[in-house]
C-alpha cells in the first residue's frame, strides 16, 4: 500500500531478456531504507526488489507489466518517481495507492503558471467512471485531486513543490503516463453491480 507522496529516482540501466527485464534504479535517497523482497513504487508500479547493491536497487518487471506500463519507453538516465510502502506507524500524506498501473494515458495539454501547472490528461474511455470532481488519482504513482472532467479529459493543478519533487516537469504533450484509478471509486462499483444482481434474482 502507498500513498502517492514520492521522490526522485534515475534508471540507471535496463537489461531486456525475453522473459522480462531487469531494472536498475540509483535511488540515494531510500536505497539505505529498502531490503531484499520490498516492494517499491516506481512510477507508481509496484515492483519487488531482488537486489541491493549501494544507492541501485534492482527490479525484475515481467512482460504484463512492461506491456501495461510507461516502463518499455524508459532508458537509462530516465527520470521516475519512487516510492516505499506506507508504515503502519507513518501517516497518509496523499490517498490509498496500491501500485497496480490500470492503464497508462495520454498528456493532452500542459499550461505553465508561475503558481502552478495545469495538465490535461486523456484517460482511456473505459475508465471515466472512476473519475469525480475532486476525486484521488495517481500519476506515474504521484497522488493528485482532479480539478476537473469533461468526457474522457481530466485536469489536474500541480503545486511548485509537486513539480520540483517528481518527474512531472519532465513530460510533454503527448506522453504516456502510467494511471492508477482511486481504490474505493472500484470498490463502490462492486459493491453497486452485486446488489443489483441481487435485485435482479
Amino acid at each position: 500500500m502507498f500513498t502517492g507522496i514520492v521522490s526522485a529516482a534515475v534508471i540507471e540501466d535496463i537489461k531486456k531478456e525475453e522473459d522480462g527485464w531487469i531494472l536498475r534504479v540509483a535511488a540515494p535517497l531510500i536505497a539505505p531504507k529498502v531490503q531484499l523482497g520490498d516492494s517499491v513504487a516506481i512510477d507508481g508500479a509496484c515492483l519487488s526488489v531482488f537486489k541491493v547493491e549501494g544507492t541501485v536497487l534492482s527490479f525484475y518487471v515481467s512482460p504484463e507489466s512492461i506491456d501495461k506500463t510507461i516502463i518499455r519507453y524508459y532508458t537509462k538516465g530516465t527520470k521516475v518517481n519512487i516510492e516505499l510502502p506506507m508504515q503502519p506507524s507513518g501517516y497518509l500524506g496523499g490517498h490509498y495507492v496500491l501500485g497496480h498501473v490500470d492503464a497508462t494515458a495520454t498528456v493532452k495539454k500542459i499550461i505553465e503558471g508561475e503558481k502552478a501547472w495545469f495538465f490535461t490528461i486523456h484517460i482511456p474511455e473505459p475508465f471515466t467512471k472512476y473519475v469525480v470532481y475532486k476525486g484521488s488519482i495517481a500519476i506515474n504513482g504521484v497522488s493528485l485531486t482532479i480539478n476537473q472532467v469533461v468526457d474522457q479529459d481530466i485536469e489536474l493543478c500541480i503545486i511548485p513543490i509537486t513539480i520540483e519533487k517528481t518527474n512531472m516537469s519532465l513530460l510533454n504533450e503527448n506522453d504516456r503516463v502510467n494511471i492508477e484509478f482511486d481504490i474505493l471509486a472500484k470498490y463502490t462499483e462492486q459493491l453497486l453491480l452485486k446488489r443489483e444482481n441481487q435485485h435482479v434474482r
